[in-house]
């Protein structure tokens, strides 16, 4: 009879069958399969690319901020740079901006929420 191998996800700790259904492939370690289980990896993408969409809204935020400090420096020095357009553009860009903030906000508050009930 043949023994089921299995491994310790390095994130979870949980021991789980070494197969393609609990650990994905990954050459550059010895056994073959990465060390961290498929829950966990798929967990820490989620993790990473939500940490880098707010990085980058922060960013977009900034620049925004940035553009309405130089259209009002150049409206109070009478020079006529920016149109409506672009007013409207970047009024957009905040309402989305702020909309997402509070969308993470209202999200961490249900979670902390939960996790004291």
């Amino acid at each position: 009879m043949e023994e089921i191998k299995k491994k310790k996800c390095s994130g979870c700790k949980s021991e789980k069958p070494l197969d393609n259904n609990h650990f994905y492939k990954n050459k550059l370690v010895l056994d073959g399969h990465s060390n961290y289980c498929i829950d966990c990896t798929r967990e820490n993408s989620k993790r990473y690319f939500q940490r880098k969409k707010e990085k980058l809204s922060k960013i977009e935020n900034d620049n925004l901020i940035k553009m309405a400090f130089l259209n009002n420096h150049s409206q109070d020095n009478g020079l006529n740079i920016s149109d409506n357009l672009v007013k409207i553009l970047m009024i957009e860009k905040m309402i989305q901006s702020i909309s997402h903030e509070l969308g993470h906000l209202k999200n961490s508050c249900i979670k902390n929420e939960n996790a004291f009930s």
